[in-house]
């Protein structure tokens, strides 16, 4: 299916159409770059911006983020439990901030990094609630031909942590918007 961009809507179109639009070339693409470049989209943004940091800067919203911690992805709020997997130097109670923030956002709007956010406008604090093993599992290995079995129980370290909390900064829209802004207009 082939569509044709505008700066309101996506609309399809007909192969016969999209023929057409092949025909007249680079003429209707530099259309649409004026009209995606014209200074109305600076001025949404720049409100968009503004409507964002008020909210940011409301204690009582409730934001998530998107963490990454020991090589995996998790989506977290306030209250949350998360396990993670393997051994670790933390300790039944400490409170730690987590550092690598990938998105932050609420209800109504979504912040991503490049690939992380600045960890001095975003934090995210969590407490070790507990440090235990996973119930053993049987490991068990057979090599054909070679009349080898290997039987083993395994445990794996785990350790809970709760987020505490979840906040952004209302500077972090300052420092980026207006290059978004600038790259926004040369598209």
């Amino acid at each position: 299916v082939c569509s044709m961009f505008s700066a309101a809507f996506v609309r399809p179109c007909s192969s016969a159409s999209a023929a057409i639009r092949r025909a007249a070339g680079a003429s209707a693409t530099a259309a649409q770059r004026r009209s995606l470049a014209s200074s109305a989209p600076a001025k949404s943004a720049e409100s968009l911006t503004s409507k964002i940091g008020s909210q940011l800067a409301d204690e009582r919203r409730r934001l998530f983020a998107v963490v990454h911690v020991n090589d995996r992805q998790w989506k977290v709020t306030a209250g949350d439990l998360i396990q993670l997997e393997g051994a670790s130097p933390l300790e039944h109670g400490d409170r730690i901030k987590i550092e690598k923030v990938l998105a932050v956002g609420s209800a109504d709007f979504s912040l991503f990094g490049r690939p992380l956010l600045p960890a001095d406008q975003v934090t995210v604090e969590a407490t070790v609630v507990e440090r235990s093993h996973k119930a053993p599992e049987l490991y068990y290995r057979h090599y054909n031909h070679h009349q080898t079995r290997i039987t083993r129980w395994q445990t794996t370290e785990t350790t809970l942590l709760r987020i505490d909390a979840v906040r952004a900064s209302p500077a972090i829209l300052s420092e980026h918007s207006t290059e978004e802004t600038t790259e926004a207009q040369r598209v």
